[in-house]
C-alpha cells in the first residue's frame, strides 16, 4: 500500500478523531460554564462576607473552570468564586451532596465557604451551619489543599460527620481530586476476623488492593481472605448511616462468614444484625462471581427484627464490595470488561446477530441466500424492531460529549464495528450488513425491484444532502443548538413507542421512495453513513475532496469555539 496513501488515510482519521476530541471537551466547558452562569446571580452582599473588597461578579474565571471572577471597586480581579455542585454531586453524606460556595481571595487561597443548598438531612446541614467551625476550616487553604480533602482527616461536627466527610469529598472531586477512602477511621483487626476464621493468627492488607485482607494460620498457612465493604459501600445508608462489614473467603473460594464491624448506624440495630445467625449465613458457599452477580433485593434478606432498614443495607454493602473487587480484577485482565454482568439473553442474542453478519461480511456467504436474505431479516426483526439498536447522530455525538454508558454494550459492538473496520479492512460493513434500515432497504430491492434512477438535476442536491445532515449534527453537538438530533433521521422509529413525529414521518419517506429508488435513504440521506464511508479505507483515499474540507471547517470551529477567549 503506497505510503502517500496511509498518510492521506491517517490523515483524515485524526482530523474526526480530534474533531470527537474537540466536541468532548467543549461539552465539558459548556456544562462548567452553565454552572458559572449560576454564580452570576448571587447577591455580591453574600460574597462580601467572605471577601470585604467584592464590588461586583466578573466574567469567567481562567483559573478555575466554571468559576467567576469577583472584580474590586476598581475593576480588578479581587478574587474568584465556584460552587462545587455538579462535580461533587457523587459525594453523599447521610442522605444526599451538598452544593459549596467557595470564595477565593486574588491569591486562590479561601477567603470562606458557605452551604448553597443540600439535599442532605435537613438537621445534620443545619448543626454543621450552626456550629461553623468546620466551614471555617478550610479558610486560607489553596486550591491543592482542597483538591487534596479526601485523603487527608476532616475535623467533622459531632454528629454530622457523614455530611462533613462527604463535604470535604465534594470539594476534591470538585478540583479534579479523587474520591475519598475509607471512612471508617478503624480497620478489621484480628479478633474481628477471626470471627469467620477462629484458627486466624495473622492477617495482613492485599498490597494491591486496600480492602483486602489475607488471613494466615500458624506456620503462615493461608485460610483464606477477606473482603471489606469500605469503601466501595459508604454511600449505602442504613437507618442514619453506612456500616462496615467484612465477608470472608475460604481458600477454595467460596463465602465461609460475614462479620459486622463498625457503623455509622444506630448501634442497637446494628447489634441485631451482628447477633442474627440467619443473616451471616446467607451467603455462605457462594464465590465473588456469584457474589458480585446477586441482586440485593433476592438474598432472601427480608430484613432483621428490629433492624431492616440497616440490614439490608449491610446486604447491599457486600454486594457493591463484590462488584467492586470484581471490577479491579477486571483492570488486571482487560478480556473481562467484554463479558459485563448485566449480559442477558436478548443482549447475547444481539452480540450472536452482529458476529454472524461480521463472518459473512467476510465471507462468500454474502452473496448466497443467507447473506441476501435471512441476515437482513434477521438484522430488520432482532436488531431493529427488537433492540432498536442502530447507530445515529444522536448516539454517536451524545457519546462523545458524555461518554458510553454503562450496558449499552450491543451499541457499543455496533459502534466498534462501524468505525474500526472501514478504516482498516475497506469494508462498510455496518452499513452493508448490520443497519436496520439498511437491510429494510435491502429487501425492498430484492422484492419490490426498483429501477428508477435519480434524476440528473436532483443528483448534486443529494449529493450534499446527507453532508449537510452531517455538519449540522456536528455544529448542534460543539454549540448546543436548539435541535433534537434525533429529527435528523428516521432511526428512531424502529423504537415506535418513544419515536417522535419526525422520526415516523422520515421513516415512512424513505422506504417509500426506496420502493422506486434503489437504497434510496442510504445513498442519498444518511449522514451516519456518510461519515462511515469517508473513512473507509480505499484507492482513491488519498484525494483531498470537499468533504475532506468541510471537515477541517468543522475541526477550525470546534477549535475556535474551545479556545476562543470569553
Amino acid at each position: 500500500m503506497a505510503p502517500r496513501l496511509l498518510f492521506a488515510h491517517a490523515a483524515r482519521l485524526a482530523v474526526v478523531a480530534a474533531l470527537a476530541w474537540l466536541v468532548h471537551a467543549e461539552h465539558s466547558a459548556y456544562l462548567a460554564r452553565q454552572s458559572g452562569a449560576d454564580l452570576a446571580s448571587l447577591p455580591i452582599d453574600r460574597i462580601r462576607r467572605h471577601l470585604p473588597e467584592a464590588a461586583k461578579i466578573g466574567g469567567d474565571s481562567g483559573a478555575v473552570t466554571g468559576g467567576r471572577d469577583v472584580l474590586d471597586a476598581a475593576g480588578d480581579r479581587a478574587g474568584t468564586i465556584f460552587k462545587t455542585s455538579p462535580a461533587g454531586d457523587a459525594a453523599i453524606g447521610f442522605s444526599g451532596p451538598t452544593d459549596l460556595l467557595v470564595v477565593c481571595d486574588a491569591d486562590l487561597r479561601v477567603a470562606g465557604v458557605e452551604i448553597l443548598s443540600s439535599r442532605d438531612t435537613r438537621d445534620h446541614v443545619a448543626a454543621i451551619e450552626r456550629d461553623g467551625r468546620f466551614l471555617a476550616s478550610f479558610r486560607g487553604k489553596s486550591l491543592d489543599d482542597l483538591e487534596a480533602l479526601a485523603t487527608g482527616k476532616v475535623d467533622a461536627v459531632a454528629g454530622s460527620t457523614l455530611t462533613c466527610l462527604a463535604i470535604a469529598e465534594g470539594l476534591a472531586l470538585r478540583l479534579g481530586g479523587s474520591a475519598a477512602g475509607s471512612r471508617f477511621a478503624t480497620t478489621p483487626t484480628l479478633d474481628d476476623l477471626k470471627k469467620i476464621f477462629p484458627d486466624a493468627v495473622t492477617i495482613e492488607p492485599d498490597p494491591g488492593e486496600p480492602a483486602v485482607i489475607r488471613v494466615q494460620a500458624a506456620d503462615r498457612i493461608p485460610l483464606g481472605w477477606a473482603l471489606r465493604t469500605s469503601p466501595a459501600a459508604d454511600r449505602v445508608i442504613g437507618y442514619q448511616g453506612p456500616t462496615d462489614a467484612v465477608v470472608g473467603f475460604d481458600t477454595s473460594g467460596k463465602v465461609a462468614g460475614v462479620a459486622v464491624l463498625a457503623t455509622f448506624d444506630n448501634e442497637p440495630y446494628v447489634g441485631y444484625v451482628r447477633d442474627d445467625r440467619a443473616f451471616r449465613r446467607v451467603y455462605r458457599g457462594m464465590t465473588l462471581e456469584e457474589l458480585a452477580g446477586l441482586d440485593p433485593k433476592a438474598t432472601g434478606v427480608e430484613g432483621v427484627s428490629g433492624a431492616t432498614m440497616t440490614s439490608q443495607a449491610v446486604a447491599e454493602g457486600i454486594v457493591r464490595a463484590a462488584r467492586a473487587h470484581e471490577s479491579a480484577l477486571v483492570t488486571g485482565r482487560p478480556w473481562l470488561a467484554v463479558l459485563p454482568r448485566d449480559l442477558d439473553g436478548p443482549r447475547l442474542g444481539a452480540l450472536g446477530i452482529i458476529a454472524v453478519a461480521l463472518v459473512t461480511a467476510f465471507t462468500r456467504a454474502r452473496g448466497t441466500w443467507f447473506g441476501r436474505l435471512a441476515l437482513p431479516v434477521a438484522v430488520l426483526a432482532y436488531l431493529g424492531f427488537g433492540a432498536g439498536a442502530l447507530l445515529s447522530q444522536a448516539q454517536l455525538w451524545g457519546w462523545t460529549q458524555a461518554g458510553v454508558p454503562r450496558g449499552a454494550v450491543v451499541l457499543a459492538a455496533l459502534a466498534a464495528a462501524a468505525v474500526i473496520l472501514p478504516a482498516t479492512t475497506r469494508k462498510n460493513v455496518y452499513c452493508s450488513h448490520l443497519c436496520a434500515h439498511g437491510a429494510a432497504q435491502q429487501l425492498l430491492v430484492r422484492f419490490a425491484k426498483p429501477k428508477r434512477s435519480v434524476p440528473m438535476w436532483l443528483r448534486p442536491w443529494l449529493t450534499a444532502l446527507p453532508w449537510g445532515l452531517l455538519v449540522l449534527a456536528i455544529l448542534t453537538a460543539l454549540f448546543h443548538l436548539p435541535l433534537n438530533l434525533v429529527d435528523l433521521e428516521p432511526f428512531d422509529a424502529y423504537l415506535p413507542t418513544v419515536a417522535g413525529i419526525a422520526a415516523l414521518v422520515l421513516f415512512a419517506a424513505s422506504l417509500v421512495a426506496s420502493a422506486f429508488y434503489p437504497m434510496a435513504y442510504c445513498r442519498h440521506a444518511c449522514p451516519t453513513g456518510a461519515l462511515l464511508d469517508h473513512l473507509r479505507l480505499n484507492s482513491r483515499a488519498d484525494r483531498f475532496t470537499w468533504r475532506d474540507g468541510l471537515l477541517l471547517a468543522c475541526l477550525a470551529a470546534a477549535a475556535l469555539a474551545h479556545w476562543w477567549p470569553r
